[in-house]
């Protein structure tokens, strides 16, 4: 605070932090139990802190008394109001506020396209930054949400700034300023995609690059996050030499003008979902629209399963060139005839790497499967050859395809996407001889497809081999599988939590239904639900062990993997919640022993960590719609069994259903299971013919042949 040019003395520091705090809500009323929290940790506050707040507002009204009266606006005032205290400032009197208005005339100009005067704006508003915002409070221990927030603020300012400089086409008076900021901001995509087109319209492509390696390690150790799509496609223009680049446009605006990273709407228009007909054949996609015969190129944006094939040979480092040209068209002859037999295309061969997709053409609901399909087909074609050895990548997702109409009907030209450049990295990874996939596509083949973990990377998939088909012996289940996907709708677009039981004797397919309930899930779009599975403990197991799997699953924690690891990958998964800082450190202490290897805390109350895991349950199904598995929960503790029943009524309004399956003796265990209770259902799968029945306590007999309650 300065009068007439000159610092003003502020007092010792509960009153510097009451006059900061105040500052902070200029013309708002602050109840003085709220200033109190805030110059006092709960647990620190004495019994005196109402009089010190009163000693130092005392103190700072003599202060603003005794300034000068400013030549323009009226001076500043302390005032109580009920419950509290309003401290009165001309907004052009305060720099913050001074800021906030220059950033926003700054932002609306950009808009309007005059990066000139937005440039004029935004630096304006900067220049009265004199270095971090209440500096000497945070050095005394005050770490209020607001001081973080403003410091934000100033970021996001400085990168509009950037934006406008970009946009001017001073790239090279911003490549400094820029350096200073990703270094000291790793995790700030846009910032880094800023520096990157700085640097490659300075001739400097290798080091835009450089910054993309770096923004993704941060990335991947912080938060175990992949940059984000904009981040992607602004390295695949770089390596591509897009000329949208070499415009003078700022970051957001590169986003939107390069038609090879995210064509308008109206450019591209999204085709309507194909599915398969009853004899599972594919209903051809529009092929694009012809203009006098001519071939036209239109790019769509289509969900397709990618495989990419490296096919090793050895010898040929000595071969002779038509020995070397003849060997790869082979190995591409034999790539093309499996690919296409699974009714996927070959759209480009580099050197020993092929690209499959499948879904460009029409897409089939079956599609990862028939990709993995043929991954697994050509291991094994290849691995009866001595010389050439196999390895291949499958992912599963959206990806840009630009078409070509030509006589024969659509043909794909080029694909653009992340489900590529993911598929990329993931072929990095994989040993010589094996076949992985991405997560989505180990979800989306369901059970057709025998899979483990690979290695150490999150949600990566070796594809062992095809699974067996299940032959006779198993019943029917369509109804009850419709059962669980209507409860799934009801959750999803309601917002309605739910408990459903799945009750039936040994062999009458309980796990089979389970199955085919996530294979259905997988099936459809994304934002369907997530699926999370445990299984029921067994006699050497604590009752910590299907929360636990639960949690590791949602984290994407590996068998095997340290405990170092473990705690990064919860605090990684924990970061995407919505919640505060303060309850996601809650969670994780909490959550932190139910994960395999982790030492447990003494006096742990399992009732109490419970509780803590349906929050966690809670909060994770309000980020995204959520479907929690329980198989074989009769084998479960009556703790668990105490919170699975309680689970749907204390979670609020959020897409949640809970999937239990339990053998009778659930309910010779607890015989009012569920009884009563809104939200909560019991499907009793009935034997099949020539099944003998299983033995039912008496006195459910009549309930478990009833339908579903809902």
């Amino acid at each position: 605070m300065t009068a007439d040019g000159e610092p003003v003395p502020l007092g010792g520091t509960k009153q510097r932090a009451t006059l900061g705090y105040l500052l902070l809500r200029t013309n708002r009323v602050v109840a003085a139990s709220e200033l109190v929290q805030a110059l006092w940790d709960s647990d620190d506050a004495p019994v005196t802190a109402r009089k010190i707040l009163h000693n130092a507002i005392w103190g700072l009204r003599s202060m603003l008394a005794s300034l000068p009266a400013p030549v323009l606006g009226n001076p500043p005032a302390l005032v109580t109001r009920t419950p509290g205290y309003v401290l009165r400032v001309d907004p052009d009197h305060l720099d913050l506020s001074v800021f906030q208005r220059r950033v926003s005339e700054g932002r609306a100009a950009l808009a309007a396209d005059a990066p000139e005067t937005a440039a004029q704006l935004l630096r304006e508003g900067l220049d009265l930054w004199r270095g971090p915002v209440l500096a000497d409070l945070a050095e005394s221990g005050f770490a209020w949400p607001e001081i973080e927030a403003t410091r934000r603020t100033r970021l996001d300012a400085l990168e509009d700034l950037f934006d406008a400089e970009l946009a001017c086409g001073r790239h090279h008076s911003v490549i400094g300023d820029l350096t200073t900021l990703v270094d000291t901001e790793p995790l700030r995509e846009r910032a880094c995609g800023q520096l990157m087109i700085a640097l490659y319209r300075c001739g400097r492509q290798a080091d835009a690059l450089n910054v993309y390696d770096r923004a993704r390690s941060a990335l991947v150790d912080n938060l175990g996050l992949e940059p984000g799509h904009g981040l992607r496609m602004l390295q695949r223009s770089i390596l591509t030499h897009d000329a949208a680049l070499t415009q003078e446009v700022g970051w957001p605006v590169i986003r939107r003008s390069s038609a090879t990273l995210a064509p308008a709407p109206s450019e591209t228009p999204q085709p309507a979902p194909v599915h398969a007909g009853p004899q599972d054949e594919p209903r051809p996609a529009p092929a694009p629209a012809r203009t006098g015969g001519a071939p036209t190129t239109v790019t769509q944006r289509i969900a397709v399963t990618a495989v990419l094939v490296n096919v090793r040979h050895n010898g040929l480092d000595d071969a002779a060139p038509g020995e070397i040209n003849s060997t790869l068209c082979s190995a591409e002859d034999v790539v093309g005839q499996v690919v296409e037999r699974f009714g996927g295309t070959v759209t480009a061969s580099i050197g020993s790497v092929s690209l499959a997709l499948f879904g460009v053409h029409g897409p089939r609901h079956d599609d990862p499967e028939r990709a993995v399909r043929a991954a697994l087909t050509l291991r094994e074609r290849f691995a009866d050859d001595q010389e050439p050895s196999l390895r291949a990548a499958v992912t599963t997702g959206q990806a840009l395809i630009r078409l070509r109409s030509g006589a024969d009907g659509a043909s794909p030209l080029t694909a653009v996407g992340s489900v590529l450049d993911d598929g990329r990295t993931l072929l990095t990874r994989v040993p010589e001889g094996e076949v992985w996939m991405s997560g989505a596509t180990r979800r989306a083949t369901g059970t057709a497809v025998v899979a483990r973990p690979a290695g150490d990377i999150p949600d990566a998939w070796q594809a062992v081999s095809l699974a067996r088909q299940e032959t006779g012996g198993v019943p029917d289940r369509a109804y009850e599988l419709g059962v669980l996907n209507g409860l799934l709708d009801w959750a999803r677009n309601r917002s309605v939590p739910h408990l459903v039981t799945v009750l039936g004797a040994p062999g009458v397919g309980k796990s089979h239904l389970l199955r085919e309930f996530g294979y259905s899930i997988a099936r459809q779009p994304e934002t369907t639900g997530r699926i999370l599975v445990a299984r029921g403990p067994t006699a050497q197991d604590g009752p910590e062990t299907m929360p636990g799997q639960i949690l590791a699953e949602y984290s994407g924690i590996l068998p095997g993997d340290p405990a170092r690891v473990v705690r990064e990958k919860l605090t990684a998964a924990l970061w995407r919640l919505p919640v505060t800082e303060e309850r996601r450190g809650r969670l994780r202490r909490t959550l932190l022993p139910l994960l395999p290897g982790m030492p447990a805390p003494q006096q742990v109350r399992m009732p109490e960590v419970l509780a803590v895991w349906s929050e966690f349950l809670a909060v994770a199904a309000a980020l995204e719609p959520l479907v929690v598995v329980l198989d074989d929960v009769h084998r479960a503790d009556d703790a668990l069994l105490d919170r699975l029943e309680q689970l749907a009524d204390g979670a609020g309004s959020v897409p949640l259903i809970v999937v239990a399956t339990a053998r009778p003796e659930l309910l010779e265990r607890r015989p009012g299971w569920g009884g009563g209770r809104r939200r909560v259902s019991t499907l009793t799968l009935l034997p099949p013919p020539n099944h003998p029945p299983a033995a039912v306590p008496a006195a459910r007999k009549v309930a478990l042949a009833s339908p579903v309650g809902v």
